[in-house]
């Protein structure tokens, strides 16, 4: 019997050519292949970058961490890996890392385990571990001034807790030394970084357990991984580093990403994050968090969506002070039925509760009769043209019983004849 692996190394090679690189370097891991010539054949050695957010996330979530040390094994990534994202490899406990130990070339690790734009709040936990992952980890940054690695991207597990007694603070601690002894300057304004904050410290990384995105870099691009301090700014007034996306928790470049700030809850989100809301009173992006729910009460306006800065402070709506029915600025203006401010009494009212205080003989002023009389006014008409409808509807059914009578009659009398 023939097995797959009794196929020419060449062949085998070209077979791969077709698939993902993740799964080019699974695919000489199911071949066993030993000899390092085959297995670089098979698996390639282009491996700048290794995303197993490029194979199924089905495939992904079954990984074990024997498959991924197999992979690492394969492809000689202590020697020739840069970029390792463990995107959907939510079934490992990180010791198949092992063979990264002590790496010089690796440069970006992310143990976030979700991809792009997706957030990194798992449910169920993860298993990976601090235990397992962080001491391969700090066999590569114990290389220093050999040492390539640039940026961490934790999984959120680990942030979470925020115990700056715990064995993953006190790794963040050496990773932030670490990192401050090697940054350089901002590309833009060439400040020294890291810069000193309000508590007097200099860190590259966010380690205040009262910080929202603890364990997260802070001046460094996740794509690129150049660094700007948080003060630069463009012509357009765009800063050249983002706030710290608040759903993926990445933190880009201008040149990398777009991201924008809500204006009502001042967090930030990568526009391919969430879908923006654009406010039609003030123009400014909102989140969906900070979307209202306001609605005009004469549905003119079912696709728009106000802030709720708008809404609270009076600029997108005006409610009834008796039936608290809410109408858009735009009807306030141009309906008479909506809702009017009255400089007289200080009412707020809508058109029909403000025509009914004037009837019902309450505190209706010169200003309010002002507002009431042309809704009084299009009411009589609208009634008046409903009367001529229905008389003219009446009129039309009176001449088809006429006609009908006659056609009785017609017949009584032809069957009298017979």
């Amino acid at each position: 019997m023939m097995y797959l692996s009794d196929l020419p190394i060449g062949a085998l090679a070209h077979v791969s050519s077709f698939l993902a690189a993740p799964s080019r370097a699974l695919f000489a891991v199911a071949l066993k292949c030993e000899e390092v010539d085959s297995s670089s054949a098979i698996a390639g050695d282009d491996w700048d970058l290794l995303d197993f957010g490029d194979i199924e996330k089905d495939l992904a979530a079954k990984l074990s961490d024997d498959d991924i040390r197999g992979v690492l094994l394969s492809i000689d990534a202590v020697n020739n890996l840069k970029k390792l994202r463990l995107t959907n490899c939510i079934n490992i406990s990180g010791a198949g890392l092992e063979p990264l130990r002590g790496s010089t070339i690796i440069q970006q690790i992310d143990l976030s385990l979700v991809g792009d734009h997706e957030s990194p709040k798992l449910d169920p936990e993860p298993l990976i571990s601090c235990a397992e992952v962080i001491p391969i980890l700090d066999s590569i940054i114990e290389r220093r001034e050999d040492c390539s690695l640039e940026y961490l991207q934790f999984p959120k597990v680990w942030r979470k807790e925020r115990n700056t007694e715990s064995d993953f603070h006190a790794f963040l601690t050496r990773f932030n030394n670490y990192l401050s002894s090697r940054a350089g300057r901002c590309l833009q304004c060439r400040c020294n970084l890291p810069i000193r904050n309000r508590d007097d410290q200099q860190n590259m990384l966010y380690m205040s357990a009262y910080d929202k995105f603890y364990g997260t870099q802070k001046y460094t691009c996740y794509d690129c991984t150049k660094q700007y301090c948080e003060d630069c700014e463009d012509d357009g007034g765009v800063y050249y580093i983002g706030g710290t996306c608040d759903k993926c928790e990445r933190r880009y470049c201008l040149h990398c990403k777009k991201v924008d700030v809500c204006t009502s809850c001042d967090n930030w989100y990568c526009v391919d994050c969430i879908d923006f809301k654009q406010c039609p009173q003030c123009d400014e992006n909102t989140c969906l968090d900070c979307v209202s729910g306001a609605r005009c009460h004469n549905n003119c306006c079912a696709d728009k969506i106000w802030c709720f800065g708008c809404v609270e402070n009076g600029h997108a709506f005006s409610w009834c002070e008796r039936c608290n029915e809410a109408y858009c600025v735009d009807c306030c203006e141009s309906d008479i039925h909506a809702v009017k401010f009255c400089d007289v009494c200080k009412d707020t009212l809508c058109g029909q509760c403000r025509v009914k205080e004037c009837k019902e003989g309450g505190s209706c002023c010169a200003g309010c009769y002002q507002f009431a009389f042309p809704v009084i006014l299009e009411d009589k008409e609208r009634v008046q043209t409903e009367m001529d409808e229905l008389r003219s509807e009446y009129r039309k059914q009176s001449n088809e019983i006429n006609e009908l009578k006659r056609k009785v009659k017609d017949l009584t009398g032809e069957l009298a004849e017979e």
